[in-house]
């Protein structure tokens, strides 16, 4: 992003200069543009309100008091009106002295608007911190430009589930992150709970909660026989470090909800928005007894309760208990901005679906926008969707119901009306495709919807014409963007190009933005720089961002080297989202269910070459790498070897399963031994490069998943050569 200068020198007395009332945010901004000042260019200064005599360059920050004054001396050249997300950046005279006005049409904007002048000076934010250029000459850019964001919504999901995922972040964890998210402009976090977390507590007609844990309850002991072992230092078991491990529930509520109030304060002193999901139809099994008929979710470890196929869609039991966790959830979190109510990932209440229709279609004459039969017959197109038309058509009938219940719980019982926040807005979360033509007529004024279509982005990309039946004028309609989906799991993912297509198709039908979902992040660097500018710049491609990142991070010399690893690995991306759903899905079984006399795929064996290509491509680049960006170069090829080794492992596996089954136990041993010896090489390879707690959390899973279990069955088959050897 190039732009004309105008040199100063190096000792140039710098003012940066805010209103004496300024919201705090907006001196938060202050504050950053004199640490960047300092970084950058040696420049030490501290926000002031009144103007210094001795300083000959000026950084005008947000709504100043001498705002009066820069319009009298600007009656040619007035500021443009802002939008609440806009932002301008104008160099000026102000007072005989160059000047920069860095405001914007709220103070998260004028935020903005400091990093959007710091990424101008040649810094580069990724997840885990910035890339600061090698030359650092300070010259007040000449500059007269107004942004407004092209998405108003760009929204980062966290908590969620798995030991590989946010679930198992702390604060310290979070903070550098959500540092880095707002100075990539992302404006909301999205906080995913879940039914059996440590995050909610609610009681009715005497039953109270009383049960609560992470990650599905599934352990992850921390022993001095795993590999990576140093990373964990002396952890006995791998846990959210915010959160008491063996305490009782009281205290481990307790530590719960207080994060989730760090995170949503420490969200909002950074203008990000905060949005919590409330699940108002599965419950822990102690409120089973408060309803007529249960069932249990279909779901990992089925921790939970729903209602059954034919429960009565007015149901009093079930209105009130839902009642109860919605007041639950705003009166625990009366700060937050939004509540997400979400449908389940597998439906299971959806037998009066007929009767939800017909309620819905008296009051909001669905019908006359699309009558159910046409729903129901899309649904039966949907056969290349996870679980085929079966289970999209079962989706549609769950949502149907389920958008009856909502409807009739906030709009007609009015639940919120006793609660602490009576005003608060929604978003209707993950309804079914066949059901975006009516969201219009159901959704109230000033709500939104965050839409979900598959699992991964090339799978949209496939099916991408649903995305024009969203009623966007109507409501602000958000897309789920997948960045690193747990189907696949824990080898390398790289989605951008997918993205991008996306993108342009959000653009096109008028979509609001986008909220990610990923469970690691560190290989989504490239893909989160490409959203963050995509969300501003209608133009900018998605390989331009790459080019601009290799360059900064790395230098001129590997960028094409790099491309090719970059590209290398989203087609290997898109090939496992194609048929590699549930392949190291981080679940017990991970590994053993490879323990099958087939051998491994051709298709596995193309995903392999594709990640050795792109191993070779990245070896190429660090020849070429300057030497502050080997780290980045070096990041890759140790994902790389890992995910090449962990498909080896499938492939000796399924080898020694073959001989097993051919009766040839010295060769299953052999082979067993080999994909055991391969496993601690790939473990080695990812425990190198860990760059935080997700990465972590793979390692403690992958250990517990895959190294374990083959070092048992490697003594199984030892322990039953050594008996037919005794014979």
């Amino acid at each position: 992003m190039p732009t004309d200068h105008t040199d100063t020198s190096d000792n140039t007395q710098v003012a940066v200069i805010i209103g004496e009332n300024a919201p705090e945010l907006e001196r938060f901004a202050a504050e950053q543009l004199c640490d960047y000042l300092e970084k950058l260019f040696d420049l030490q200064t501290r926000p002031m309100s009144n103007l210094s005599s001795e300083a000959e360059t000026l950084f005008l920050v947000g709504n100043l008091d001498v705002d009066i004054v820069v319009q009298d001396t600007m009656e040619e050249s007035p500021f443009p009106s802002l939008n609440e997300q806009g932002f301008i950046l104008r160099r000026m005279q102000f007072q005989g002295r160059p000047s920069l006005v860095v405001k914007g049409g709220s103070p998260r904007a004028t935020l903005w608007a400091v990093y959007e002048l710091v990424e101008r000076w040649g810094v580069r934010y990724l997840l885990h911190g910035d890339i600061l250029p090698e030359t650092r000459t300070f010259c007040l850019p000449d500059l007269d430009i107004a942004m407004e964001p092209a998405l108003s919504v760009r929204q980062w999901r966290v908590i969620n589930d798995f030991a590989c995922g946010p679930e198992s972040w702390g604060m310290r964890d979070y903070r550098p992150v959500l540092d880095q998210l707002a100075k990539l402009r992302f404006n909301r976090i999205l906080l995913s709970i879940w039914p059996w977390q440590p995050f909610l507590h609610y009681e009715i007609k005497g039953v109270k909660r009383n049960s609560a844990t992470l990650w599905f309850d599934f352990h992850y002991p921390i022993t001095d026989d795993m590999v990576g072992r140093d990373l964990f230092g002396d952890e006995e078991e791998f846990w959210n470090p915010d959160l008491p491990r063996g305490a009782n529930y009281e205290e481990f509520m307790a530590a719960g909800q207080q994060l989730v109030h760090n995170l949503i304060n420490y969200a909002h002193q950074r203008g990000i928005e905060c949005v919590i999901v409330a699940t108002l139809t599965e419950f822990p099994p102690e409120f089973a007894p408060l309803l007529e008929d249960t069932q249990e979710v279909h779901q990992l470890a089925e921790l939970t309760v729903v209602p059954s196929a034919e429960t009565d869609i007015d149901d009093p039991a079930l209105t009130e208990l839902a009642t109860a966790v919605l007041r639950a959830t705003v009166d625990t979190y009366p700060e937050v901005d939004y509540v997400a109510l979400g449908m389940p990932e597998f439906r299971q209440w959806s037998g009066l679906y007929e009767r939800a229709w017909n309620a819905l279609d008296a009051k909001y004459n669905i019908g006359a926008q699309c009558p159910l039969d046409d729903v129901l017959t899309a649904a039966t197109q949907r056969s290349a969707y996870p679980g085929g038309e079966e289970r999209a058509l079962q989706e549609v009938k769950g949502d149907i119901v389920a958008l009856y219940f909502y409807d009739r719980l906030l709009n007609e019982i009015e639940a919120l009306k006793k609660s602490s926040r009576p005003d608060m807005k929604f978003i209707y979360n993950n309804v079914a495709e066949e059901l975006f033509p009516v969201l219009g007529r159901l959704v109230p004024h000033g709500w939104e919807t965050l839409n979900f279509v598959d699992y991964t982005a090339s799978r949209i990309v496939k099916r991408r014409e649903v995305l024009k039946n969203i009623p966007s004028s109507d409501h602000a309609c958000s897309l789920i963007y997948t960045l690193h989906d747990d189907n696949v799991g824990l080898l390398p993912q790289l989605a951008t190009g997918s993205l991008y297509e996306l993108t342009q198709d959000l653009y096109r039908h008028g979509w609001a933005g986008f909220s990610t979902r990923y469970w690691l992040i560190a290989d989504h660097d490239p893909c989160v720089a490409y959203l963050a500018r995509a969300s501003w710049d209608r133009n900018v491609n998605h390989e331009d961002i790459y080019r601009d990142q290799i360059r900064t991070a790395c230098g001129e010399e590997c960028i094409e080297e790099m491309l090719t690893m970059f590209r290398e690995v989203e087609r290997t991306t898109v090939a496992l989202e194609a048929h590699g759903l549930g392949l190291t899905f981080p679940v017990p079984g991970m590994l053993t269910k490879h323990w099958t006399p087939q051998p491994i795929s051709d298709e596995l064996i193309e995903d392999r070459q594709g990640y050795q290509r792109a191993l070779d491509a990245a070896r190429r680049a660090r020849e070429k790498t300057q030497p502050s960006g080997q780290n980045y170069v070096d990041y890759w090829i140790g994902r790389l070897q890992f995910g090449i080794r962990y498909l080896d492992i499938i492939g000796a596996v399924r080898r020694a399963a073959i001989a097993k089954a051919d009766g040839k136990p010295t060769e299953a041993l052999r082979h067993s031994e080999a994909a055991l010896a391969i496993a601690r090489q790939a473990l080695e390879a990812y425990a190198d490069v860990v760059r935080d707690q997700s990465d972590r959390g793979a390692i403690a899973v992958m250990n517990e998943y895959v190294y374990r279990p083959l070092k048992e069955k490697v003594a199984t088959l030892q322990s039953g050569s050594s008996n037919a050897g005794s014979k």
